[in-house]
């Protein structure tokens, strides 16, 4: 090999890794800052989506009035199996939100088997505020993700503040059950 073939296969060799230095030092100040933005992240799944999701919902509902702390075995189960406190999380809304359409006849008996149904009947009752069915929408998309992607993994964080949303909307459908009477006690 003669000099300069030498030097043309090097430059060749050198060519991308030099673009790449020279556009991280142009545009050093915006990987800075995007590196600030991403606390943590895994490729495929994007475990960033789920956490940056949740944050998303939580800030669409700030009239939403908070529950108080997570018991510990909640904490623990976010860390030991965040798509099992996630799936338990989901099923406490469902449930509550198949009671009181029950309860204010919004739906009939076959809502337990059916309580996509249930949640429908209450949005457009007008019962919920717009954001708190978007909400409910959206953390029911995010329960679907967890349950279903054989991938799904996530930051504990982020699946104790999915859970805490859910409480927080379980016991906001729990306010908007009517109240019982005496005269309901007795039987």
């Amino acid at each position: 090999m003669d000099g300069l073939t030498f030097t043309v296969e090097l430059v060749k060799a050198l060519a991308w890794p030099t673009a790449a230095v020279l556009l991280a030092a142009l545009f050093r100040k915006q990987l800075s800052d995007l590196s600030k933005a991403i606390t943590k992240g895994k490729f495929g799944n994007l475990e960033l989506e789920f956490a940056q999701r949740v944050a998303d919902i939580a800030a669409s509902v700030p009239d939403l009035p908070s529950t108080s702390m997570l018991p510990p075995s909640t904490i623990e189960q976010a860390t030991a199996n965040p798509r099992g406190a996630i799936v338990e999380a989901w099923l406490a809304v469902e449930e509550q939100a198949i009671t009181l359409a029950l309860t204010l006849g919004l739906t009939n008996a076959t809502a337990r088997r059916y309580p996509l149904g249930s949640i429908q009947a209450i949005a457009q009752s007008g019962l919920l505020s717009a954001n708190h069915v978007l909400a409910l929408s959206e953390l029911q998309q995010l329960r679907n993700r967890a349950a279903h992607d054989p991938d799904f993994s996530s930051d504990p964080s982020a699946v104790l503040s999915y859970v805490h949303l859910a409480n927080d909307l379980t016991d906001e459908l729990k306010r908007l059950m009517p109240p019982v009477s005496p005269d309901r006690k007795k039987e």
